[in-house]
């Protein structure tokens, strides 16, 4: 595993301008992956044993201009892609979408706003302040178990309104994320279906994916959502045997979808794995025009045991089995966004500047319009963006090493787990499991051969207590 750490972090090297760059950006992502504890660079110092002053050259590394974090994401996503199996249904490749709202309270931090969470978590408030990203996931498979490997985390914003109108002046949240997916399929080279909840089943986002195309005007992506409780459709209408004056009749009867499953006799009956659990299905599948975007849109009403919804897609390929299917793998990111959170503290950065004026409690920060002060403001949140980035590829590599190198793990974890759910471990265990194994005695000057822990190795402090005097 630790072969496929260097080779990995090896193929990044034609990411940076300069190789000391790529050379740190190497010491990061290794620490990130080994840190029992999450305070920023000083949990990296601290797990891999670094020189004390090597801290301030780390903490630049975030605002260098040596590298572009699109460019990381896009090398990322080609290694994940060679490195493990990724789940495909009919030719497509299945992505996950969905964003996360991180609650931050720093004055001089730019693009902090104002944000509404739904939740049935009591613990968490109605209205935050704090920064939303957008992520594209993957869904990998081993043949029996599967799960979200982050491929792309984006920083994204609400669009102001234009002034004494209630339209958006710039691309809303939806239209950013099918954006985000689109930039994806491309570095896949594939079509891609991906799966978002309720809040994409809007005009923005069918609009969207038909712009999504390649250079020969073949789709790349296909939306697979839940429909509003509230959604109607129409039928097609019925041709006219005779010519009538005015316009020809554009919708059919309408149908209001949710009453449909006041007749159950015309709903078909399966039996397909859920949620990781058989289950029973009973679906009907309907291809009804959809009023926001005037065409054919495919609706699956479903029942289960957990209950019943209705879902619906972009493509009329799709067969309702694989509609049901890939939605139902939707909730993985959320167990994702848990574990970069939770586990690898993928969030937890604090990067500012004197450049932004202090900001009031909620209320919007005055942007500087002096053009250095303004590029102050975007290095701070290429900061931002470029810590998540590097934990978002720190946490796929854990990903992969888990399904790859699942009982190597097992032979390192030093724990004990009550209830093991999964024969592939979880990232936590990965963590530690990697970080126990890493500083065991004498491992690093048996890797030395690899060039990544060599680099690690030559930065590493030579004294053993660093407070000897205080002590």
């Amino acid at each position: 595993m630790f072969q496929f750490i260097n080779n990995s972090l090896h193929d990044f090297c034609g990411c940076f301008k300069h190789l000391k760059t790529w050379q740190w950006f190497v010491v990061l992502i290794v620490g990130f992956m080994i840190r029992n504890t999450f305070r920023g660079v000083t949990s990296v110092v601290s797990s891999l044993n670094l020189q004390p002053e090597k801290y301030h050259t780390l903490l630049h590394f975030f605002r260098s201009t040596g590298y572009q974090v699109r460019d990381l994401y896009n090398r990322w996503i080609k290694i994940a892609i060679k490195s493990v199996t990724i789940m495909q249904i009919d030719g497509l490749v299945v992505l996950l979408g969905d964003h996360i709202k991180i609650s931050k309270e720093g004055l001089r931090m730019p693009w902090i706003q104002k944000l509404h969470q739904d939740s049935q978590n009591s613990g968490k408030p109605s209205f935050i302040e704090g920064h939303i990203f957008g992520q594209v996931s993957m869904v990998i498979t081993n043949g029996k178990t599967s799960r979200s490997l982050p491929l792309v985390t984006q920083m994204q914003a609400s669009p102001p309104r234009i002034k004494g109108t209630k339209k958006p002046d710039g691309d809303t949240l939806v239209t950013q994320m099918v954006n985000l997916v689109y930039e994806a399929a491309k570095s896949i080279g594939k079509p891609v279906v991906v799966a978002l909840d309720a809040y994409f089943s809007s005009e923005p986002a069918w609009s969207a994916a038909d712009r999504a195309v390649t250079e020969t005007g073949g789709r790349m992506v296909e939306i697979v959502t839940r429909a509003q409780s509230n959604t109607v459709a129409y039928n097609i209408p019925e041709p006219l045997r005779a010519k009538k004056r005015g316009r020809p009749q554009i919708y059919g009867n309408k149908i209001v979808l949710r009453s449909l499953f006041s007749d159950m006799s015309k709903f078909e009956q399966t039996n397909m794995a859920l949620y990781g659990k058989p289950a029973k299905v009973r679906y009907l599948c309907l291809d009804l025009i959809w009023k926001p975007v005037k065409k054919l849109v495919r609706f699956v009403l479903v029942e289960t045991s957990s209950g019943r919804c209705v879902l619906m897609s972009t493509s009329l390929m799709l067969s309702p089995i694989d509609i049901i299917a890939v939605y139902a793998m939707r909730f993985k990111i959320e167990t994702s966004f848990a574990e970069q959170k939770n586990d690898m503290g993928s969030f937890m950065y604090h990067f500012w500047t004197k450049a932004l004026p202090k900001r009031k409690k909620w209320k919007k920060a005055e942007l500087p319009t002096v053009p250095i002060l303004q590029k102050k403001v975007e290095s701070a949140k290429q900061a931002m963006e470029s810590f998540v980035c590097l934990c978002t590829i720190a946490t796929g590599l854990l990903s992969i090493i888990a399904f790859s190198h699942s009982s190597d793990i097992w032979k390192c974890y030093p724990g004990w787990v009550r209830t093991l759910r999964s024969t592939v471990p979880t990232i936590a265990i990965t963590r530690m499991a990697l970080a126990h194994h890493y500083h065991s005695y004498g491992l690093l000057d048996r890797l030395l051969h690899l060039p990544v822990f060599a680099i690690i190795k030559s930065r590493m402090r030579q004294v053993e207590f660093l407070y000897e005097d205080v002590a």
